[in-house]
């Protein structure tokens, strides 16, 4: 009954779940004032349990950034490609979906490129030259935007060199430009224009893609020598292997990370360390892709590509493979990291935009909520528990979050600011001294945090002078507040705001490479 309803009427159903994350943030962000006028005690308790989920946060957050870190140097002791070797594939499940032997799996390594100079690709490049796993097996597809391909293409095969015929196949594709209703300015079009080439290609030539293990990221991208090799084990010894999608932990920013100015610098730690403590605490069923991620090459087919007129490509990614597995599509992630990119431009100032631009687009990546909330209302096959608990998830991860910090900072003040009477109530004064107090001994936690990070990403220069040194380790707790009160929010209330009035993102905003050389 449901499901015909929305079939008759999806346009507004969408429409709808479009509206609801810009009014639910802006609900819960003004909650001080419009609460403030007819409840304010409310707003006492709301803050109080803010901030005793702050503090647990904290708890979770250092315990799995611990626990990922520990996977994290296991995983990079072993020698995966000799942990391959010994696989004795009559013992491996699924197999239906199982190559007949090592020397059978084949890789499809998917990588879009825009207008990128010779040396960030000349990175990604050597990374995968250099992958233990044997070239022989791996198809490298390259998909091109029209406007640079001749200079990108020429820069490929330059940096491949003699190497060029190692590979199975090195295939370019050439994306045009000004198709009709697709977004600009991220690479979801893009690849989905490369990969439906170089997949009716490779279909002609052995009718068959059974054995490929599809992996896409960004030109900017440098994979660990040991990349190709995990994802291989992790997807040969994984059950139902096309029902997941594999994805390293650790996402690194180690390509020019002391080269950026400090609040770009702070943007990418925490999309490392958060990552690496998601996946250590969090179960894996609800997991979307980000950046850099697998899947079986038939997944990616039945999935039907990427949707190239939403302005989102990763996360997009994961719910077009979800309904095409009816609800059954989970993650299964590894600890062999990648390096890409954090966001720099010519002058600080550029910099700055460049990285609220970039961040504004991720935001747009909240279009999940529509496109999974109708998704649900017609799919009779998922689980009613895996609907209820994704729509907990999208509250917690796309609106409660972004809210939690703004409302602990300024929630008290806003509301005495339009109820003056609530300065009578005695929690007005001992409140904010309690949350201080709580706050205070979380900050403890940063500590084992920031070791856990100097381990992980690229050391500090040591040409550095000293008080450059000393001012960074001094200045960075206070700019992670300002972070989370700026780049961390205000890119997404943009976002939000834009998709609850209606407006269509289709021109994006693609980050460019720069770097100091």
């Amino acid at each position: 009954m449901i499901a015909q309803i929305v079939d008759k009427h999806e346009r507004k159903v969408y429409r709808f779940f479009e509206t609801l994350p810009g009014l639910l943030v802006w609900g819960f962000l003004l909650s001080p004032i419009w609460l403030g006028i007819i409840a304010p005690k409310i707003i006492f308790f709301y803050i109080t349990l803010l901030t005793v989920l702050w503090s647990f946060m904290a708890i979770k957050h250092t315990y799995g950034a611990i626990v990922g870190y520990k996977k994290y140097k296991k995983e990079l002791g072993i020698n995966w490609m000799e942990e391959c070797n010994k696989l004795n594939f009559s013992d491996l499940p699924d197999k239906p979906t199982l190559p007949s032997g090592l020397k059978d799996v084949r890789h499809f390594l998917l990588t879009p490129a825009y207008s990128e100079p010779k040396y960030v690709l000349e990175g990604m490049v050597n990374s995968v030259l250099n992958q233990t796993f044997p070239l022989e097996q791996i198809t490298l597809v390259f998909a091109l935007e029209e406007k640079h391909h001749q200079r990108l293409k020429e820069d490929i095969i330059d940096i491949l060199g003699d190497r060029i015929n190692d590979f199975e196949n090195i295939l370019f594709y050439i994306h045009p430009a000004g198709i009709p209703n697709e977004a600009i300015g991220v690479a979801g079009a893009n690849r989905a224009w490369g990969a439906r080439k170089a997949v009716g290609y490779m279909m002609k030539q052995k009718g068959s893609i059974r054995d490929y293990i599809f992996t896409t990221f960004d030109s900017d991208s440098i994979l660990n020598e040991q990349f190709l090799a995990r994802v291989t084990h992790l997807y040969l010894t994984n059950d139902k292997r096309d029902h997941k999608f594999y994805s390293t932990a650790v996402h690194l920013y180690n390509n020019n990370l002391w080269e950026v100015p400090m609040l770009m610098r702070i943007e990418a730690n925490s999309v490392t360390l958060a990552s690496l403590s998601d996946w250590a605490v969090t179960e894996n069923d609800y997991k979307e892709t980000f950046s850099c991620y697998s899947s079986s090459l038939q997944t990616l087919v039945d999935a039907d590509f990427w949707d190239v007129q939403l302005g989102v490509d990763d996360t997009i990614f994961y719910w077009r493979a979800f309904f095409a597995r009816d609800g059954d599509f989970t993650g299964a992630e590894h600890y062999i990291p990648y390096s890409a990119d954090a966001v720099q431009a010519e002058t600080p100032m550029k910099s700055h935009k460049s990285m609220y631009l970039q961040l504004r687009r991720w935001a747009w990546g909240t279009i999940a909520i529509p496109l999974s909330m109708v998704g649900f209302l017609k799919n009779k096959k998922i689980p009613f528990g895996k609907k209820m608990r994704w729509s907990w998830m999208h509250f917690e991860r796309r609106i409660f979050i972004f809210t939690l910090v703004f409302l602990m900072t300024f929630g008290i003040s806003l509301m005495t600011l339009v109820n003056q009477d609530a300065k009578q109530i005695n929690l007005t004064y001992t409140l904010p001294n309690i949350m201080s107090a709580i706050l205070t001994i979380t900050l403890i936690f940063l500590v084992p945090v920031t070791i856990l990070r100097s381990k992980i990403v690229t050391p500090m220069p040591k040409n550095w002078p000293f008080y450059k040194k000393l001012f960074y380790n001094i200045v960075e707790g206070p700019l992670i507040i300002i972070n989370l009160l700026t780049f961390s929010l205000v890119p997404w209330i943009d976002a939000y705001t834009r998709m609850m009035f209606g407006k269509k993102m289709k021109d994006l905003y693609y980050t460019p490479k720069v770097r100091d050389i």
